[in-house]
């Protein structure tokens, strides 16, 4: 454990560890975590400060939940016993003292302490205040956090693997049992890594490399025109470049996926059938691509879709509140584009309260779902046209094999390009992507 030379928290920690709190109690439940914070967030006058405090133990405590959740068991007698939300106060101060060097021990053990006091009495927040110390004088003498630690002290690999990077067997065995030991570990080291924030610059704007090329001074370059920053380290000049529509922000997958299946040499026009937010729709008509229509079964979505196309200084695409599997357009689109409901297996990293709100169930769920709309989208698409099947998930069934399937299913199709993003150290989204010609 690090020695800790640092200023007194200050007043607004509490706060934020109250709005984490908040959150995390509620989490797990099937609403995102993110729709959880922005709704406490934009309800209260926070500073910048004590919301990103917030966010980051929100996000912090899921990514390492099971491991915390160990850790914290060695010190206590009776754990199944407590309150739930006394194990994620103790998660949250756990996370502080193993990952938040900025944060004094003395703070994260008082304000804990405190808050279960509030909560539930003197007697437990005794056991608050010696379980944490334990845990500092055990994280003094041993490196909780090596793998050498867990191999000690966990005999069974997929139970240390588990734990180590704080996610559920099942995830672990699918991918052990598709791609092999060393490939699954790699896929679980991604998961735990904190993203780095990424923006696309506006490829319309004339002058739109000196940008790219200006950020990339204080970030790191990727695809077309992506720029990546390291966590705590993006400029404050992005805000007002945001304003002006000059760039928007987007994961490193999402771009990097469309480079993969040559996006540049796709025809007009494009069905983006399950669009979302539209960050990809947007990028394509950057590119100066032609929309014939973007489409999803969610409306606020496509309401942001069309703001964010306003703020870009792009005339909006025609819009279509409909599912992929079930389509209202009119029209034929040369290139269909297939971001489909996914299980996100490859966004845990940005999305870690995934890890306990998806089941294997729903993933089969997903699976048929997929199928219908590949075979909807074929049913539409013109002879001499494409599909872009994208997954944000790290799952063959979702990905090689339902392709394959697909391709049994429709001998004519035929596969032009398949990518599957590689982990780095980043915590870049792991995305698969396939282009699927109709002669």
């Amino acid at each position: 454990m690090k020695p800790r030379n640092r200023k007194s928290a200050a007043s607004t920690s509490l706060s934020a560890r109250e709005i984490a709190l908040r959150v995390l109690e509620r989490s797990g439940i099937a609403t995102p975590v993110q729709s959880l914070l922005d709704t406490i967030l934009k309800g209260g006058d926070f500073a910048r400060q004590e919301a990103s405090l917030a966010t980051e133990l929100v996000y912090g405590y899921l990514r390492s939940e099971i491991q915390l959740s160990w850790l914290l068991g060695q010190f206590l007698k009776a754990p199944d016993k407590l309150p739930l939300a006394m194990h994620i106060i103790l998660g949250i101060a756990a996370y502080e003292l193993l990952y938040l060097d900025r944060i004094p021990a003395h703070a994260s053990v008082n304000a804990a302490v405190e808050a279960v006091r509030t909560r539930f009495g003197q007697g437990l927040s005794r056991v608050a205040n010696g379980v944490l110390r334990s845990l500092i004088r055990h994280a003094e003498d041993e490196d909780v956090l090596a793998p050498l630690y867990y191999v000690k002290r966990i005999p069974d690999p997929l139970q240390r693997l588990s734990i180590r990077y704080s996610l559920p067997v099942w995830i672990l065995e699918l991918w052990i049992s598709a791609y092999g030991q060393e490939r699954a570990e790699a896929y679980a080291a991604a998961s735990a890594k904190v993203p780095w924030p990424c923006v696309r610059i506006n490829t319309s704007r004339r002058n739109w490399t000196v940008l790219r090329n200006q950020l990339a001074q204080e970030g790191k370059n990727f695809a077309l025109s992506g720029v990546r920053f390291a966590p705590g380290h993006a400029p404050e000049s992005l805000h007002s470049w945001l304003a002006q529509g000059a760039l928007s922000l987007q994961g490193a997958g999402s771009q990097l996926v469309l480079e993969a299946l040559d996006v540049q040499n796709w025809k007009g026009p494009v069905w983006d059938a399950c669009a979302g937010r539209g960050g990809k729709t947007l990028a394509l008509m950057e590119q100066g691509l032609s929309i014939l229509a973007a489409s999803d079964v969610y409306l606020p979505r496509l309401r942001g879709l069309h703001a964010d196309a306003r703020r870009l200084e792009l005339s909006p695409p025609p819009l279509i509140c409909a599912s992929a599997t079930a389509p209202a357009i009119k029209g034929k689109p040369q290139t269909i584009l297939l971001d489909v409901p996914c299980s996100g297996l490859g966004t845990l990293a940005r999305h870690p309260d995934l890890r306990m709100l998806r089941t294997p169930e729903q993933v089969q769920e997903l699976v048929s779902l997929q199928e219908q709309i590949l075979d909807t989208a074929w049913g539409i698409l013109p002879s001499g046209g494409h599909i872009a099947y994208v997954t944000c998930t790290i799952n063959p069934e979702e990905n090689e094999i339902q392709v394959s399937r697909f391709l049994e299913r429709h001998p004519e199709g035929v596969l032009d390009r398949q990518w599957t993003s590689t982990p780095d150290d980043f915590g870049t989204d792991l995305m698969y992507g396939a282009l699927i010609g109709k002669p």
